[in-house]
């Protein structure tokens, strides 16, 4: 058995994604690194592949690991959104300043990531539903 990483879009447009994630360790494969939620260069709507995402909300709940947002930026190190820790206030509201904007370098992918501490344990599990707005 392997980690249990489910990716949802409960609805997309031209201009949003709405995403849902469910997660689960299965205390064994260890911590998820680079897990990649949502590939906007995937897309059949964006052919000329010129999407930069912007996560705008965030809801989440873990049990027993803590999560960190990301987007890749190629070689170069990640850049980083949000740290999403286990029992910390479980809704983020990125609006107000205008969403976190990709900014990754010309060698970046534009992909939003996930990586865990403490996925290690068959108890551990999550939710997390993210609004991204595409510009």
């Amino acid at each position: 058995m392997s980690n249990t990483v489910e990716t949802n879009i409960l609805l997309e447009g031209p201009r949003h994604v709405i995403m849902q994630v469910y997660l689960q360790g299965d205390g064994f494969s260890g911590e998820l690194k680079d897990e990649v939620l949502f590939d906007p260069y995937n897309e059949s709507n964006n052919p000329d592949h010129k999407t930069r995402l912007s996560v705008e909300e965030i809801l989440f709940h873990f049990a027993g690991f803590d999560g960190m947002l990301s987007f890749d930026s190629g070689m170069v190190d990640k850049n980083n959104i949000w740290v999403l820790p286990e029992g910390a206030a479980n809704y983020v509201d990125l609006r107000p300043f205008g969403g976190f904007k990709d900014r990754s370098t010309l060698d970046g992918t534009g992909k939003l990531l996930i990586n865990t501490i403490g996925f290690t344990n068959s108890n551990a599990r999550g939710s997390i539903l993210i609004k991204l707005r595409k510009d």
